[in-house]
């Protein structure tokens, strides 16, 4: 994204911890709301990944999944936190996960990732927003039985990020990527 808007001078920060969920945020009680951080980082555009840790609540859980991230981006629409607009909001899916050596997390976890990836993109799509599926993309590229996108079937490792970066930034609204 930096290199291919190098003359906007973007300035990007990660509000996420590990963990988070869509409604499920666990901060200390000085840190502030995620509307306060946005609001003092006066967000333009708000990248919002999740369905990873939802996805172990299971298929019957989706239809909960899409209503709790529903909510969520309409809460974050009505809201203009660079104090002129509204921000341009952008759903990222969950990475694939991968068989490796001694963990097959992709024959565990991949279905329902996919799933959710699926509601996600439903959601987008009915509340008008961007949606970058990194799912396909990793899955693809993790179908390489020669690859090593992680280091564990679940966190990306080097090579593993730069197909991550290279599918967001295809699917970022605005880019010809």
């Amino acid at each position: 994204l930096q290199a291919g808007h190098s003359k906007d001078e973007l300035v990007t920060r990660i509000l996420a911890w590990s963990a988070d969920e869509v409604d499920l945020m666990t901060r200390p009680d000085n840190c502030g709301t995620l509307n306060q951080q946005l609001l003092a980082q006066k967000a333009d555009v708000i990248f919002a990944a999740f369905g990873f840790n939802e996805s172990f609540g299971g298929m019957e859980k989706l239809p909960e999944f899409k209503l709790r991230l529903t909510a969520m981006v309409q809460e974050l629409k009505t809201h203009a936190y660079n104090g002129k607009a509204g921000p341009r909001v952008v759903l990222v899916s969950p990475v694939a996960n991968e068989n490796v050596k001694g963990v097959p997390a992709a024959d565990l976890n991949n279905a329902r990732l996919a799933a959710y990836t699926k509601a996600m993109g439903e959601v987008a799509a009915e509340q008008k927003i961007g949606f970058a599926n990194v799912f396909e993309a990793t899955q693809s590229a993790m179908a390489d039985a020669a690859t090593d996108l992680t280091f564990n079937g679940v966190h990306l490792e080097d090579q593993g990020y730069a197909v991550f970066a290279e599918a967001l930034f295809r699917d970022f609204p605005g880019n010809s990527g």
